[in-house]
């Protein structure tokens, strides 16, 4: 009995010690996508062509940058006229273990002190290098580096396990910085703003009233992330709206354009996610579809569903879904200027993408479109507006069928004419 009480002990001991040190540790900066959501499209979660940080280093097909690593790091040094590693390994020692934390997985096992800092400064060094020459444009690009795409490089530094923490960056910043540079932090963090927002599939509010902190900043697609929002007039509509909506239409754009309903492509945009539903007429910004369009949003949801954030890209993959079923759908929208597709493919190709986007994502209570998803199903139900539709799609919807409803319109006017003219006529006599 002695010897049971004992074991119970031990195990008490043993299960209060793993409690309380998950107590301690903090949400991880730099964390991996659940199977559940991995399992839709296992490609767009990981690297093409480089890998940053641990979670996929040393994999086989990104074995080629390591060489351009290495490159940057002489760059970086160069710049700086410096000669030695040395100040910036010893920077990064004494923040291991504050480094490790940053990670969902315990990277014990894998990685040693010494690989781990190595790794570290290689791929911070060539993140800081990467964008300072795209804005400088000081730097000769190496011709072999060209064979890479700088498209796909750009998508694979957005992947949610592809991160460094961003104090990392900024340590590194602020030991390169010059004595009279006091806003080294914020020059890179508009450099890397610019770097990635040619890549992004619309344009978004930015980060002026953001707080640069090692807070709030967890890495890049953090920064990225939380820069591409509504805008501020929206999200202060959205937190007086009353409207308490889940997440779809009854119809798709096609049914509704039938209804009646016009899309717009907005006009003076001030974010890519101000959608607007009046007068019949739903205005929508332009969406811009690459091949890695697909990529940067479902890690951007990501990121919406793992952790406590505003769910601005799931709402809207979600109501652009609820709008797409088909090509049709698509090819409405396109035509009205709302999806560009560059390069991705025909009609059909976009609406399966987007109808993948939504498999397997937890939706919003209150979808940030809850009043526009009211508002339209209102419109929808009128009889009126179903009516003046009718009218609209069965006499209007070409120019010669304009003309002859017209046509038929006016003679008709003209035989009352002259049917009231001449009993007028034989009155009078």
């Amino acid at each position: 009995m002695e010897n049971e009480h004992e074991a119970t002990d031990l195990l008490s001991i043993r299960i209060d010690k793993k409690r309380s040190s998950f107590s301690t540790v903090p949400s991880p900066m730099c964390f991996k996508v659940p199977n559940l959501l991995r399992q839709t499209n296992e490609k767009a979660y990981e690297p093409h062509i480089i890998s940053i940080g641990p979670y996929h280093h040393g994999k086989d097909h990104l074995k080629g940058m390591e060489a351009y690593k290495m490159n940057y790091l002489n760059r970086f040094l160069r710049r700086r006229g410096e000669t030695s590693v040395h100040k910036y390994v010893m920077a990064l020692k004494d923040k291991e273990e504050k480094i490790r934390e940053c990670y969902a997985e315990p990277l014990d096992h894998n990685i040693d002190g010494d690989a781990l800092v190595e790794m570290i400064l290689l791929d911070g060094c060539f993140i800081i290098e990467l964008i300072c020459e795209n804005q400088t444009r000081t730097q000769k690009i190496d011709v072999d580096f060209q064979k890479f795409n700088r498209l796909s490089l750009k998508r694979d530094l957005l992947l949610v396990e592809n991160q460094l923490p961003f104090f990392v960056l900024s340590e590194l910043l602020n030991m390169t910085g010059e004595p009279n540079q006091a806003n080294v932090d914020q020059d890179f963090i508009d450099m890397a703003l610019d770097f990635f927002g040619r890549v992004m599939p619309g344009y978004g509010k930015g980060i002026d009233s953001l707080v640069i902190s090692d807070q709030n900043i967890k890495n890049l697609l953090s920064l990225v992330h939380d820069s591409w929002v509504p805008s501020p007039e929206a999200i202060r509509n959205y937190n007086n709206s009353k409207a308490y909506r889940g997440w779809n239409f009854k119809h798709s754009a096609t049914d509704l354009h039938e209804a009646g309903i016009k899309f717009k492509k907005t006009k003076n945009e001030k974010s890519f996610f101000d959608l607007k539903f009046e007068n019949g007429v739903l205005w929508i910004p332009t969406i811009r579809m690459y091949a890695y369009t697909d990529s940067i949003l479902r890690n951007f949801i990501a990121r919406e569903q793992c952790h406590n954030y505003p769910r601005y890209v799931t709402d809207y993959v979600t109501f652009m879904d609820c709008l797409i079923n088909t090509r049709k759908d698509v090819e409405l929208l396109r035509r009205s200027g709302i999806i560009v597709s560059n390069g991705l493919g025909d009609d059909e190709f976009v609406a399966t993408t987007f109808n993948k986007l939504c498999d397997l994502i937890v939706f919003s209570d209150k979808s940030f479109y809850s009043e526009i998803f009211i508002n339209v199903e209102k419109y929808c139900d009128s009889k009126w507006n179903l009516w003046r539709a009718n009218i609209e799609h069965n006499f209007f919807n070409t120019a010669t069928k304009s003309i002859s409803f017209l046509a038929a319109v006016s003679l008709l006017i003209l035989t009352a004419v002259q049917t009231i003219y001449s009993h007028l006529s034989y009155y009078r006599r």
